[in-house]
């Protein structure tokens, strides 16, 4: 068992890195442009994300003090805020926005996503991934008649799952609300006016990295992580 658990954090810590560096590709390059990231976590990981535009002017959104503090200490405009509430900018404000594991987090997301619709620029474009309720450790998950591992029914406790990676306590903060699937991620977006440009897939539990790359570009809607890329299209 304890092997099993090794194996499964060393795969989500690889898969969580590909996911990020997948996000870093669908990048476009610009001279200039406004970004904004939403639940931020690692000021770092935004900087190296849009390391490509030349001039890129950063600005950050978390609930988390001291991830604000860290964001402040890079040099990125920061706000701590609750993503439960209305975005504190003018319409049409940015060129890209990035939103990586925290829409599941978030109780009312279609205010999330219709907030990100107001602040984009026309033809502006989200980058948005979150963990898959249909990867295939999800559904071994439930057949076996456990928790889906992206799921918390407690603050308390990891529980319902008895090999799940995490098992001690949860931040309100913390907890997964919303675990989408890939065309549930997909209709949220298109019933809010965005056009899907890309969509990809990170891990391929249990496979291996190398041969996880290989089966996600096959099968995406069952791997460990998914992704869009969508642009704002004018109503």
């Amino acid at each position: 068992m304890k092997f099993v658990l090794i194996y499964l954090t060393s795969l989500w810590h690889k898969s969580a890195w590909s996911n990020n560096q997948t996000l870093s590709f669908l990048i476009k390059s610009e001279k200039k442009a406004k970004i904004l990231d939403l639940g931020t976590y690692r000021p770092e990981l935004i900087i190296e994300r849009v390391k490509q535009i030349k001039n890129p002017e950063i600005y950050v959104v978390d609930i988390d003090k001291e991830t604000i503090k860290l964001c402040k200490k890079a040099g990125l405009h920061s706000l701590q805020r609750n993503l439960e509430k209305p975005l504190p900018f003018k319409d049409n404000f940015f060129d890209l926005i990035t939103a990586n594991q925290i829409i599941e987090h978030l109780v009312n997301v279609d205010l999330f996503i219709e907030e990100i619709y107001r602040v984009l620029k026309p033809n502006g474009y989200l980058l948005i991934s979150t963990e898959n309720l249909s990867s295939w450790h999800n559904i071994f998950a439930l057949l076996m008649g456990w928790q889906a591992f992206s799921q918390h029914i407690s603050k308390k406790q990891g529980i319902g799952n008895p090999i799940r990676l995490q098992k001690d306590s949860h931040t309100e903060n913390s907890i997964h609300i919303h675990i989408f699937t890939l065309k549930g991620l997909l209709e949220l977006l298109e019933l809010n006016n965005f056009k899907i440009i890309n969509t990809f897939g990170s891990g391929y539990y249990p496979l291996p990295t190398f041969f996880a790359k290989f089966f996600t570009k096959l099968d995406i809607c069952h791997s460990a992580f998914i992704g869009v890329k969508a642009q704002k299209i004018k109503q």
